[in-house]
């Protein structure tokens, strides 16, 4: 992440530069996804980030590109723009407590999320599926109806067409 700053002061032990204005804040952490390639979790992000920004502006970027659908959160809490999700493997244990933007979370992932990172399957995969087998991923299907088709999703290996 090699951006050029305004430098504010030089002297021989300390560099100080301009912090990044919110669009250019937006547009860095984009990029830096970008580049890596696949999509970041929040410790990912906070490290690339120290010294640039501090958390909760870190944290108020991604709820504003989350809600302009210029990021996507993941299953497991990771960001990343969005198509990534069609080959990503989301981790089996997410280490986080709840959605940056739950309103967009729970419509774009349902209820399901949990059970979608335990299936191992890149989550493009696990959707193609889920349609085959006529449950709606973006409504409000219950964890009980995905229960019936868990063992399908864990078996059944994706052909691409």
């Amino acid at each position: 992440m090699e951006e050029e700053f305004k430098k504010l002061y030089e002297d021989e032990e300390v560099e100080v530069f301009k912090a990044p204005t919110e669009e250019e804040l937006e547009k860095l952490v984009k990029d830096t996804i970008a580049s890596v390639g696949k999509p970041l979790t929040w410790k990912e992000l906070r490290e690339k980030f120290s010294g640039i920004a501090g958390e909760d502006r870190l944290r108020k970027i991604l709820i504003r590109l989350i809600e302009r659908d210029e990021l996507i959160e993941l299953p497991d809490g990771a960001f990343g723009l969005p198509g990534m999700e069609q080959n990503y493997v989301p981790r089996r244990t997410a280490k986080r407590v709840r959605p940056l933007v739950p309103s967009k979370f729970r419509a774009r992932w349902g209820t399901l999320a949990a059970r979608l990172r335990k299936t191992g399957l890149p989550l493009g995969e696990a959707i193609k599926i889920l349609e085959k087998s006529n449950i709606k991923l973006y409504s409000s299907t219950s964890a009980e109806e995905f229960n019936t088709y868990e063992e399908e999703l864990e078996s059944e290996s994706f052909e691409e067409t």
